[in-house]
């Protein structure tokens, strides 16, 4: 985000009561207690704690793992992740299997230059990369395209085959290579406590606007709404946030 945001989410959660500790590292978490080490100076302390919550990952799931236990060693990304090409493919054992595993969202290591870029960046692992990651592979599934060649193209039909009408209307649009994939940013959301947020809002390399506070809340609240998948989701998650308006949050399952 830019650096005015970032700003904001450091004084709002400083607000609540946040202690903020950036560029440091978590070296190990004890029964009552957590050792920190700072970044570049290696500086560790010592922290007492009565609980730790840890809420963000720290390694790729068990499947991932196995996964790459068994693709060539190339196929190893950054992090944990798999390393794909722009149609979402991941090196395989044998030529005769490439094309047969398609890798997307958060263990998909994709790199992509924006214009700002020195060099390549593999991309954000987002629920907005891996929602037009999703939508760009089920496009190519269903239209059909030979996914062992580079790039994937429509597979000739047979004289006995009958016409097909959706391979016409790719050929006529100029898809009978299929595209590969491009991300394109439409901004961040981030939601940091007391009914307040930070939104930054772009399209492609071009912003559009920036809001913190209240209003940034409540496009927040629009985006992630309109993002469900279904009615029955959006009236449940809409009844809970105005229970939660009129009685409070409940508390007694925690």
């Amino acid at each position: 985000m830019d650096r005015d945001l970032r700003q904001r989410a450091l004084e709002a959660l400083s607000e609540q009561g946040v202690d903020l500790r950036l560029n440091t590292r978590l070296s190990e978490v004890g029964r009552d207690f957590i050792t920190i080490k700072e970044k570049g100076t290696g500086i560790e302390e010592t922290i007492p704690v009565g609980i730790t919550v840890w809420a963000a990952g720290n390694a790729p799931v068990p499947f991932v793992k196995e996964l790459l236990n068994n693709l060539p060693p190339e196929a190893a990304g950054s992090g944990g992740r798999i390393n794909v090409d722009q149609w979402c493919r991941c090196l395989t054992p044998t030529p005769e299997t490439f094309g047969s595993i398609l890798v997307l969202g958060d263990v998909a290591c994709f790199e992509a230059q924006d214009k700002f870029d020195d060099a390549p960046e593999p991309l954000p692992q987002t629920a907005q990369v891996a929602g037009q990651q999703g939508a760009f592979v089920a496009r190519m599934l269903n239209r059909g395209y030979d996914m062992q060649m580079t790039p994937p193209k429509l597979p000739e039909l047979s004289e006995s085959e009958a016409f097909s009408l959706l391979r016409t209307w790719l050929v006529a649009r100029g898809l009978e290579e299929a595209p590969g994939f491009t991300f394109l940013s439409l901004g961040l959301l981030a939601y940091v406590g007391q009914e307040e947020a930070l939104n930054q809002v772009t399209l492609g390399n071009v912003p559009l606007f920036n809001y913190s506070g209240k209003i940034a809340f409540a496009l927040w609240r629009s985006v992630y709404l309109t993002k469900q998948a279904s009615t029955r989701n959006q009236a449940l998650i809409a009844f809970d946030w105005l229970r939660t308006e009129t009685f409070g949050r409940d508390i007694t399952r925690l």
